[in-house]
């Protein structure tokens, strides 16, 4: 009794080691698989070297006691790139005009939508105020 105790722990160890065995419908489906391929890539999408000139780029509010508040509905940041509105944002498709007026072509996300527009951003002679849309900004410390 005390082997058979010993022998049929070792029986079911062994037996629930082996590999199961594949029958020939298995082997044959495993042999005509092809291997998984690769996603084909995609070509990424022309881009622009469009940067906004340096004289624009900052953060800007309608009032300075709103600078840096994050409840300011009426903030903009201005990156080389890029511009972070309130509740939307923008990647720079194109830049054109000189001096203290230029107009910005991008592409608009924001609140689930997605769109294009082109705005023109008009600068104090003294750099200290942005016009956009009629609205004129006062440049955050």
């Amino acid at each position: 009794m005390t082997r058979l105790t010993l022998i049929l722990p070792l029986a079911l160890v062994v037996a629930c080691s082996q590999e199961p065995v594949r029958d020939n419908a298995t082997a044959n489906i495993a042999q005509e698989a092809e291997p998984p391929s690769q996603p084909k890539r995609v070509a990424p999408s022309p881009t622009t070297a469009a940067t906004i000139p340096a004289a624009f780029q900052g953060a800007w509010s309608a009032n300075a006691a709103d600078c840096g508040k994050g409840s300011d509905v009426t903030r903009l940041t201005i990156a080389p790139n890029e511009l972070r509105f309130y509740e939307s944002s923008a990647a720079v498709t194109s830049v054109s005009g000189t001096g203290s007026q230029i107009k910005v072509s991008a592409r608009y996300t924001g609140e689930g939508e997605t769109w294009e527009a082109a705005r023109t951003f008009a600068l104090s002679e003294d750099g200290s105020t942005l016009t956009l849309d009629g609205m004129p900004r006062v440049r955050c410390p």
